[in-house]
């Protein structure tokens, strides 16, 4: 065990490890911050959800258009006094008012129009809601897809049969009415980009670039130091790798505990979700983008029944899993390159090849998808794990299936290095 507390105190040590932590929390605090200026803009929903629920039904809707009318009601009393005029809606109140409201209204009113907006918004979105579901084939975005990668044969019958086999699921989220929830409005705001394409992929990153760092500093400290003769000659010799191995695995874990627990922290002391945490993720409100006329909608289609608090552990635990695989491969490459900063280096490397071969496969066969099934493919869009992603990542299982693939091989690999060091010379 002392030896194990000694291989930590080792990335305690070390200053570029240390401080390359501390700058990426600053770093995250600062994303947080820079996209902090509409946090007040979302405790309109917060009031919302409090009056009425978040699930939208017709019982809901009645209440919601009285809240609305109740609203609108108010601020052509206001108006009225001010202007002499009324409004139907608040379109044709901000027509009418393209000069500001400060010079005319009180910060209580102005708060009061600028909810009012708000609520409008989300009022005349839940109304749209049927007329654009009724409009998406799910089919058609399999065509799409095959189209913009230019896929024929085997790999354009793959991509159809993965469609078709969500398209039940599909069908199913429509039963549900997964779809029919109020959150953030992902038009306007995008918080799901925020959180899970922008925050997690930055995380994801960072953590990457410690892991390696963490691994190939502890397997190479001897050779670094030119202490390796002494070192493993010693009672320990060569066994001392499985020392190593077990330190870098704990430390990649409390990196990555640290890196997680203090964004996510900062983040929802930002952005307040105490009233969303079981609103399903495939609901419309959290889609960012949404093309009626193509008849394609973008929205978010879980491929499970997963509130948003569910899909945040579920990545949550997806991000551990990557740690460890990312781990494994760094262990693997420090074992054979035997320097710290080469090891970074060759592993930089590794890492743009297995993102640009793939684009030379042939665009007719399912090869092409092996690309796809790699831990660099996948931290690319985490904020479309578990869902429709696109022709070569939607796959039920698609995430579990390279995560699973990755640990087998890392497992032979790992054995094999092991092995194989216990018998070469120093």
């Amino acid at each position: 065990m002392n030896i194990k507390i000694n291989e930590l105190k080792k990335v305690l040590n070390s200053p570029i490890i240390t401080w390359l932590l501390v700058l990426f929390i600053v770093f995250n605090a600062f994303v947080i911050y820079q996209n902090s200026y509409f946090k007040d803009e979302l405790k309109v929903l917060n009031k919302l959800v409090d009056r009425f629920g978040y699930k939208i039904d017709d019982e809901m809707l009645g209440k919601f258009k009285e809240y609305y009318d109740e609203q609108l009601y108010r601020l052509n009393e206001i108006t009225n006094k001010k202007l002499s005029k009324n409004f139907k809606n608040m379109q044709e109140f901000y027509n009418d008012h393209k000069y500001g409201l400060k010079e005319i209204y009180t910060q209580a009113e102005i708060d009061l129009i600028v909810e009012l907006g708000i609520i409008e918004t989300y009022y005349n979105e839940i109304l749209g809601i049927d007329e654009i579901y009724s409009k998406i084939n799910i089919m058609d975005i399999a065509e799409s897809e095959i189209m913009k990668y230019s896929l024929g044969g085997k790999a354009a019958a793959t991509v159809r049969k993965q469609y078709k086999a969500f398209s039940e699921r599909f069908k199913q989220l429509i039963e549900n009415k997964e779809h029919k929830n109020l959150f953030f409005m992902g038009q306007v705001y995008r918080m799901h980009s925020l959180l899970f394409r922008k925050l997690f992929r930055i995380i994801i990153f960072e953590i990457i670039i410690l892991v390696v760092l963490t691994t190939a500093y502890l397997v190479n400290y001897e050779f670094d130091s030119n202490t390796e003769l002494l070192t493993y000659t010693s009672k320990r010799g060569r066994n001392l790798i499985i020392d190593k191995l077990w330190a870098s695995v704990f430390s990649s874990l409390v990196i990555t505990t640290i890196i997680l627990s203090i964004t996510l922290s900062l983040y929802f002391k930002v952005f307040d979700y105490s009233r969303l945490w079981n609103v399903p993720i495939s609901s419309y409100f959290n889609s960012e983008y949404v093309d009626i006329s193509s008849g394609i909608s973008l929205l978010y289609f879980a491929w499970w029944n997963m509130s948003f608090i569910k899909y945040l552990i579920f990545s949550i635990g997806l991000i551990y899993l990557i740690t460890l695989i990312f781990n494994g491969i760094a262990f693997v490459l420090a074992i054979h390159v035997k320097n710290t900063y080469f090891s970074f280096f060759i592993f930089a490397i590794i890492f743009g090849l297995f993102l640009i071969v793939p684009n030379f496969l042939p665009r007719n066969s399912n090869l092409i998808f092996m690309g796809a099934f790699t831990p660099f493919f996948l931290i690319l869009n985490p904020h479309v794990w578990f869902m429709e992603s696109g022709a070569f990542t939607t796959f039920k299982y698609y995430e579990l299936i390279t995560v699973s693939i990755w640990f087998l091989i890392l497992l032979v690999l790992g054995m094999l290095s092991i092995k194989k060091f216990k018998r070469q010379d120093i």
